[in-house]
């Protein structure tokens, strides 16, 4: 057994070494490379600026659920082979750092702190969900950033829609029994 495994390890190891060429012919310092660095300072500037400080340990917690959920979700789709990403920050997993540590968590930490609940959240989600994968996600794979195999746009819409809620929810619960952050919630 552990001898098979070698063999998936040197084979594994040879895809490595061959992305990480791709990697740096075609994507470090590119014009594209620096834009993701661009962009993903500027989310997290913008969102700094836009949130009331008293709601930052809440809405940075929220993002961070948001990063762990996504870099996760993501690594699983690439790893089954339904996206990939032509342009990456760098060539190690997780592999789309800009939407995962940055777009995703950036976005939905704003729709959450300007609307954190009711009728409000729900329009607020399916906008997003929706331009997120009936429009970023076409757009990222024109410019080459992204690019699906074997994935749906409606498959990514449910997965949003849905996270939304389980992790509003989480990022709730933990508030409210957190005392310190009682007055938050």
């Amino acid at each position: 057994m552990v001898e098979k495994y070698d063999k998936v390890h040197e084979e594994l190891l040879k895809g490595t070494q061959l992305n990480i060429d791709y990697w740096l012919k075609y994507n470090f310092l590119s014009l594209k490379w620096w834009i993701i660095i661009a962009l993903m300072i500027i989310l997290w500037v913008l969102l700094l600026k836009l949130v009331d400080r008293r709601q930052l340990p809440k809405i940075l917690f929220l993002g961070l659920v948001w990063i762990l959920a996504a870099a996760n979700l993501d690594g699983f789709g690439f790893e089954l082979g339904y996206w990939g990403y032509p342009t990456e920050l760098l060539p190690i997993y997780p592999k789309a750092y800009f939407f995962d540590y940055a777009l995703i968590p950036v976005t939905y930490m704003l729709i959450y702190y300007y609307f954190p609940k009711g009728k409000a959240f729900l329009i607020a989600n399916i906008v997003l969900a929706g331009g997120a994968s009936f429009i970023s996600e076409p757009f990222f794979r024109w410019l080459d950033y992204y690019k699906a195999y074997q994935w749906e746009p409606w498959w990514s819409f449910v997965i949003y829609f849905v996270l939304s809620y389980i992790i509003r929810w989480f990022v709730e619960k933990v508030f409210k029994v957190l005392p310190e952050n009682r007055k938050m919630c």
